[in-house]
């Protein structure tokens, strides 16, 4: 098991070498990994989760949009 201190150093490595591949990217790839990431992220979303998360998030008006 990691101490308490060992957390805060593995944390403090990833978000520095998180940021390290962000200011490596160009806007091109930046868009393209969060479009990535997203959809990764809503793989297992329903079509009801999705409806949910859009209308939360946006408005009706952005369902409909999105799903003529």
């Amino acid at each position: 098991m990691m101490t308490n201190t060992q957390t805060k150093q593995i944390e403090g490595l990833r978000q520095r070498y998180a940021e390290m591949i962000v200011e490596g990217m160009n806007m091109d790839n930046l868009i393209t990994f969060a479009v990535d990431s997203i959809v990764d992220n809503l793989k297992d979303y329903d079509m009801e989760d999705i409806k949910e998360e859009i209308i939360d998030c946006y408005d009706v008006q952005t369902w409909f949009y999105l799903n003529p």
